[in-house]
């Protein structure tokens, strides 16, 4: 396996076996998709926490906190 599909499973949290047809990509290819994928994983996470706060903003203040930590949005 080449070192950008190693790098690409494990941003997906899979076995490089699992990407074997993509073993037709070079490395530069490969590093591309995956700097796509990270972009986006990233990009996923940061409107997850702005609709978390949102959807907090509806929840009576007293029970917020206990709220967000059932949410897994304990910061």
């Amino acid at each position: 396996m080449s070192e950008g599909l190693d790098r690409l499973a494990a941003t997906l949290g899979v076995p490089a076996t699992r990407l074997a047809p993509l073993e037709a990509y070079d490395d530069q290819q490969l590093g591309r998709f995956d700097d796509l994928i990270r972009s986006a994983m990233t990009a996923e996470d940061k409107a997850f926490e702005a609709s978390l706060d949102e959807a907090l903003k509806l929840v009576p203040r007293m029970l917020r906190g206990v709220v967000q930590k059932m949410l897994g949005g304990g910061r």
